[in-house]
């Protein structure tokens, strides 16, 4: 089933345009800015909201020239809020945003941001629901509810973030986790057959 939100947003994709365009859009007045580095970092708090992260685990698979850059959006409009807005991962490709994470803090993700969202970035086409467990979900390594129709974005949502990401970001960390496990078996498949062989000379005289 496809959904449009193109009635009500702009229909001009997001996900896929150079950080300069990204940030002249975001650096208007009262509306965003970057998230300052923090000075005396507390250890365990930025463990926790590593963990907090739905993108941490894959980052080992990301890209090696892939940037991140970390945004502070404010939800209240005309005002930079620095409590109601949104924290935005966004990792740039070749200067082109590949993937981009909003979580919402100060208020829970609403179904009618998630709309807004997905429609600023639908470009010409339609977003598509995608069902938990079909074969579409499990083609994702990153995880996917929606795609659209032209197959070149997908999006999930985890908690309170929204993630939209190019297929072909997906792509390549699905195939670096295929190259893992496969390396993975044959060093297990290795270890096996060393144990195989020396199992009667370490067994011999029981």
């Amino acid at each position: 089933m496809c959904v449009s939100f193109s009635l009500c947003l702009p229909a001009e994709a997001r996900v896929g345009e150079t950080q300069e365009e990204f940030e002249r859009r975001l650096f208007q007045p009262s509306v965003g800015k970057f998230i300052p580095r923090d000075k005396n970092p507390n250890p365990a708090r930025e463990e926790e909201l590593l963990r907090q992260q739905p993108f941490h685990t894959l980052r080992a698979y990301f890209p090696a020239e892939v940037r991140e850059r970390k945004y502070w959006k404010s939800a209240v409009p005309n005002v930079l809020s620095n409590d109601d807005g949104w924290r935005v991962h966004v990792f740039f490709q070749e200067n082109r945003s590949a993937l981009e994470a909003y979580q919402r803090v100060g208020d829970s993700l609403s179904g009618f941001e998630i709309q807004n969202i997905l429609g600023a970035n639908q470009g010409s086409s339609e977003w598509r629901k995608i069902e938990p467990g079909s074969l579409d979900a499990l083609a994702s390594a990153i995880g996917c509810d929606y795609e659209l129709a032209d197959g070149s974005l997908r999006a999930r949502v985890v908690g309170n973030w929204l993630m939209i990401f190019s297929v072909a970001f997906d792509n390549h960390i699905k195939e670096q986790i295929r190259r893992q496990d496969a390396h993975r078996a044959r060093v297990e498949k290795e270890r096996l057959r060393r144990q195989e062989i020396n199992a009667p000379g370490s067994t011999s005289g029981f």
